[in-house]
């Protein structure tokens, strides 16, 4: 497809039918993060549930392990055949790259990026407000959810344990030193009170991107952790 004037003055939609556009961008990220955590066979159900027929098509062929060029040749025929205008191609278009972005495994921050850019400046701040706040929201949810969590191995228990007794100082200045990447492999294998305790000391934002990181990771071999673990210890251990 060539998302040219052209194509611009073909799928011009109202400020109506964008909003409603909205929702599939809603549900094509969501598909974007169940992909990244759980493998692209995860997107099966969607597929033979969907009422869409372009996407149950892209999705199909995704599992199906069709080369991504081939797949964007499959459903950019069907739309070209179809002469769509307006919100049914522009739906369209949402679908092809969606599915492109997921096969891809394009981070879901940046699928939204994509998505979004074909609904205007002003469906960013729209999207934010009626999309992502309950989202947003859900942080509190999150750390409820791993209140409970117990560390998964000896050195997991130890970090865990340091974290607990250090001032709030120490915690700040750990985060300093520590990247998000790092920080997020580290706190998988440890107790939930000391995650809730690190998420306690994070702006909002930090927290909520944190969260984002952690939910991000797919299957942690133990190695993986280990080393994120130690590396935290060893910083931890430097600034005492």
């Amino acid at each position: 497809m060539q998302y040219d004037w052209y194509f611009g003055q073909k799928s011009k939609s109202s400020d109506a039918e964008k909003r409603q556009c909205m929702h599939l961008v809603h549900d094509l990220i969501d598909l974007s993060m169940m992909a990244r955590r759980n493998g692209l066979l995860s997107l099966i159900q969607v597929a033979e549930e969907t009422h869409s027929f372009l996407l149950k098509k892209g999705l199909q062929l995704i599992v199906d392990g069709v080369a991504p060029q081939l797949v964007r040749n499959v459903l950019e025929s069907y739309i070209v055949s179809g002469d769509y205008e307006g919100k049914e191609l522009l739906e369209r278009c949402l679908v092809l790259e969606g599915v492109a972005a997921i096969q891809q495994g394009l981070h879901p921050k940046v699928t939204k990026e994509l998505l979004l850019s074909f609904l205007g400046e002003y469906s960013y701040e729209i999207y934010q407000k009626e999309f992502e706040s309950e989202r947003k929201g859900s942080l509190k949810s999150y750390l409820k959810s791993i209140e409970d969590t117990t560390p998964s191995s000896s050195r997991g228990s130890k970090l865990d344990q340091i974290i607990l007794k250090l001032s709030n100082d120490a915690i700040e200045k750990f985060l300093m030193e520590i990247n998000t990447g790092d920080l997020a492999k580290s706190l998988k294998g440890m107790g939930g009170r000391a995650q809730i305790r690190i998420f306690n000391k994070l702006s909002k934002k930090a927290a909520r991107a944190l969260r984002d990181t952690i939910e991000d990771l797919n299957s942690l071999n133990a190695s993986e952790l280990a080393t994120a673990q130690q590396m935290a210890l060893e910083i931890i251990s430097d600034l005492q």
